[in-house]
């Protein structure tokens, strides 16, 4: 069910769904067509494509825009059908958050800090970023929510972790961040905030 939902601006909203029911619960009501796509999905992968729509669509009806279903262009990025208007989908069981932007491409990414960030960090952190991080399991799961962010609201395409996405510096609730790749030398300021065990980073 939705837990919380933020209007972050008049463009910009943003919902959290903690899965409470069961797949059958979820199930109930949806609809035959999509539910024949995921038929394959397993159990809790399933659960959270269907709330993850239902999330969806109630920011929509929230932000008063119609909602005619969620499509996926060739790099996996979801797209509202019929619409111009941008969403980001992130999901880490049991939790799920969504991001609406009226106006311009949009990244939300959600984990929990855990010991396998600690394990990956290397491939993921440029050397400056891991002696700020060390073993810091919250930090790195801030780095990584911010990465994994900038990543898809760059359309989920030719960005490296380590090589392209660098986290310059914390301040209170932003990361401030930047891209490199090429003739791109982009910065990019995110919100960050806590829901529970979990960090939540997404663009402004």
């Amino acid at each position: 069910m939705i837990k919380k939902q933020f209007k972050i601006s008049s463009h910009i909203m943003l919902g959290i769904w903690e899965i409470e029911e069961t797949t059958e619960q979820l199930m109930a009501g949806y609809d035959d067509k999509e539910l024949e796509k995921i038929s394959h999905y397993h159990p809790q992968k399933k659960a959270e494509h269907i709330a993850s729509r239902q999330l969806i669509q109630e920011l929509c009806k929230e932000m008063d825009i119609p909602f005619h279903g969620i499509c996926k262009d060739s790099h996996g990025k979801p797209h509202l059908i019929d619409s111009t208007h941008h969403i980001s989908l992130s999901h880490s069981f049991p939790k799920i958050a969504a991001l609406i932007n009226l106006d311009e491409p949009c990244g939300i990414d959600i984990e929990q800090p855990r010991e396998q960030l600690a394990r990956v960090k290397n491939k993921f952190l440029n050397e400056k970023e891991l002696e700020r991080c060390k073993e810091d399991l919250e930090r790195l799961c801030i780095y990584w929510c911010a990465k994994e962010s900038i990543y898809k609201m760059h359309g989920r395409t030719n960005l490296s972790f380590k090589q392209n996405i660098f986290i310059d510096h914390l301040k209170d609730d932003k990361v401030f961040c930047c891209i490199k790749k090429d003739d791109i030398d982009k910065p990019v300021k995110l919100n960050m905030q806590r829901e529970d065990q979990y960090i939540v980073t997404y663009n402004l």
